[in-house]
């Protein structure tokens, strides 16, 4: 009967332990579900660990093997009326071969209009397939949608600036020149650092301390020539040799476009006018629109009104 007893209690310590990992299990699979459809991610418009790696060929040719699952892909990317899309190489952007997937950006990626930059590059994009959705009258090789991530995606960016998660969950990064030099190097970043792409050999590296565009940082690398940029705070944009960024001194608000490593070179200051008070994040965006001028919205007024603004970029020489 002892015996008995002792075999029962032994299947009932088994059963109980395999429900309990089990549950364990399952919460996990149901955790693993939420963090795909909310688009999770540790930073904004970062890398999604559950994201599949795919290419734009095997979503085209068996899409029901991807359907509903969050996926991570590189293509050529393309944001404007009725065309939002990936393709697969620039020429099925450029001559519409069918060769594309219809995209929607999500709240956990860039805006729109940043988005628009990369027009034409190649990028990758992190979200989830939808193989019945072919976008825009039915136009598509299906959808992604809820786009978590979009970023540029260049061969040269990946070979000369390297970012690296460490064990305790810190980030680091290097950045060497075309001869291998090594220009720049942190560790320590309790926040990703992103990348990105300023013009034909400058690299720049942002870090988030903080929310908003108040708390970024940036710091630029020119790897044809081995310069090393200062580092700017409350940056907005950079491209080809320009960097624009917000500046707050003396009770007054300013946006400030200068060289990037030479200031003497160019530097314009605009003051802003009737910006709203006790507001950190005084400027809530900035880009270089198709002119090659800038665009800023800020704050304004005390009902903190969303205001546009543009710069004209001066020939240099003339600044």
């Amino acid at each position: 009967m002892k015996n008995k007893k002792q075999v029962i209690t032994i299947i009932l310590s088994v059963f109980i332990t395999l429900a309990v990992i089990f549950a364990v299990l399952f919460g996990i699979k149901i955790y693993q579900d939420k963090s795909v459809e909310s688009g999770y991610s540790e930073t904004q418009n970062s890398a999604n660990q559950y994201a599949k790696d795919v290419t734009m060929i095997q979503l085209i040719a068996t899409p029901e093997k991807y359907d509903g699952q969050l996926v991570r892909v590189i293509g050529v990317g393309n944001l404007e009326f009725e065309g939002n899309c990936i393709s697969l190489s620039k020429e099925d952007l450029k001559y519409g071969v069918g060769n594309s997937i219809w995209i929607e950006l999500g709240e956990k990626a860039i805006s729109y209009e940043e988005a628009q930059r990369y027009n034409g590059e190649y990028v990758i994009i992190e979200g989830v397939f939808d193989k019945d959705d072919c976008g825009h009258m039915d136009m598509f090789c299906g959808s992604i949608k809820n786009i978590s991530r979009y970023e540029l995606w260049d061969s040269y960016l990946i070979t000369h600036s390297t970012i690296t998660q460490q064990a305790n969950k810190t980030y680091s990064y290097e950045i060497t020149d075309y001869k291998g030099r090594i220009l720049d190097y942190e560790d320590n970043l309790t926040r990703e650092p992103k990348r990105q792409k300023v013009s034909t050999d400058i690299v720049g590296i942002s870090v988030q301390t903080g929310t908003g565009l108040s708390t970024n940082y940036a710091t630029y690398f020119d790897l044809e020539n081995s310069k090393i940029s200062e580092t700017f705070h409350y940056v907005l944009a950079a491209k080809d040799d320009y960097v624009v960024r917000a500046d707050y001194r003396d009770g007054e608000h300013y946006i400030v476009v200068q060289d990037i490593f030479d200031k003497e070179q160019y530097y314009q200051e605009y003051k802003l006018e009737n910006v709203s008070p006790v507001a950190v994040d005084f400027v809530v965006d900035g880009y270089f629109n198709t002119k090659g001028n800038v665009n800023i919205t800020y704050l304004s007024g005390d009902d903190y009104t969303e205001t546009n603004y543009t710069i004209v970029i001066l020939p240099k020489g003339k600044a």
